[in-house]
């Protein structure tokens, strides 16, 4: 005796495959399908996300490197204002030095 073949869409397995079977099992392969894309587009966003991340390391590598640049620059820059800035300070109080040490000569001149 040949075993007969079940129809996949005979759901509750009474050998009649009603319009409202149809539909439930249509429904859950469409259902299916949509979990399955919905499981290829996760896997493509993991993916695309993982690759942004490391476009994102490399690009912050690279400004934090173009940041240290500037940032030397700048100390450079500023350890040499603050260098002009020391030397004209200490020949303006050494000038004043000066002129107060000739004031002191001046009056202890008149004094005597």
């Amino acid at each position: 005796m040949a075993e007969e073949t079940k129809n996949p869409m005979d759901l509750n397995g009474d050998g009649k495959v009603t319009l409202g079977e149809r539909a439930q099992y249509y429904a859950g392969k469409a259902g299916e399908k949509i979990e399955q894309a919905a499981d290829k587009i996760k896997e493509e966003v993991k993916a695309d996300a993982k690759d942004l991340g490391a476009k994102a390391s490399v690009k912050a590598k690279e400004v934090a490197a173009k940041a240290a640049v500037k940032a030397k620059d700048v100390a450079a820059k500023a350890s040499e204002k603050a260098k002009d800035v020391y030397a004209d300070a200490k020949e303006e109080i050494s000038e004043a030095a000066c002129k107060a040490k000739a004031k002191v000569e001046e009056f202890k001149n008149k004094k005597a």
